[in-house]
């Protein structure tokens, strides 16, 4: 089922379900944000969190219960989640806003508030106008490609002097409210290590070679060197 409503609706839904299963939703629901953010980008192919990584996160906080009923509810009968791959072994689901389903839990236990307080409120903001989940997909696809030609030098280039300036100091301003802007955190960093990786790249291409092609002059090198020996 697909909804398409405004980050309050979908902020609803997750209150209303939370209001509906009790203690047991909040667990698992928290939990899944939980292993959800700290997924690092690198195993996070096939969706926010697997089915598996929720049940060590239970129980590591001893609960023992199968979460399979309640985050079959959050993905049919409130959006919530997607079921992004699904096989013999394993299970992964993604969700459709987890920083709303993160603030609707915060608000829902009183973490925070409705009136947040303006630098906090500047700062959602900031990250929104920057659209930082599409700049990530730009880098992502620059660093994927095995040679970058003269458009991609220039757009990642456009990047980096109009827009990671500007990723650096909303990261800085965040990190004071480390609590509240954790995903944040997370994604504006990985902006900044893909394009560290880009650059790398670049200066391989500046060079007429690619990354691939000096490691292995590198590692030619090496062996060139051993035989010496």
């Amino acid at each position: 089922m697909t909804y398409i409503d405004s980050r309050e609706l979908l902020k609803l839904r997750v209150k209303d379900f939370l209001d509906k299963y009790g203690d047991k939703g909040i667990v698992v629901l928290k939990s899944a944000v939980e292993v959800s953010i700290n997924n690092g980008f690198r195993i996070k192919r096939f969706g926010d969190f697997s089915y598996k990584s929720l049940i060590i996160k239970l129980r590591s906080i001893g609960i023992n219960y199968n979460p399979s009923n309640l985050l079959r509810i959050l993905e049919r009968n409130y959006g919530i989640l997607e079921k992004t791959f699904s096989s013999s072994n394993q299970t992964w689901y993604r969700f459709v806003d987890i920083d709303a389903v993160r603030e609707a839990i915060q608000e829902y236990m009183g973490i925070i508030n409705n009136s947040d307080d303006p630098d906090i409120r500047l700062l959602r903001i900031k990250y929104r106008s920057l659209q930082p989940n599409k700049l990530l997909s730009v880098l992502k696809s620059l660093y994927r490609k095995p040679r970058l030609n003269k458009y991609d030098i220039g757009l990642f280039r456009e990047i980096v002097f109009k827009d990671l300036d500007l990723v650096t100091d909303l990261l800085n301003r965040m990190l004071r409210y480390e609590d509240l802007f954790t995903n944040e955190i997370r994604v504006l960093n990985e902006i900044l290590v893909y394009a560290d990786y880009v650059a790398s790249k670049i200066a391989g291409v500046d060079i007429g070679i690619s990354l691939e092609d000096e490691h292995i002059q590198y590692k030619n090198a090496i062996i060139g060197r051993e035989k010496e020996l």
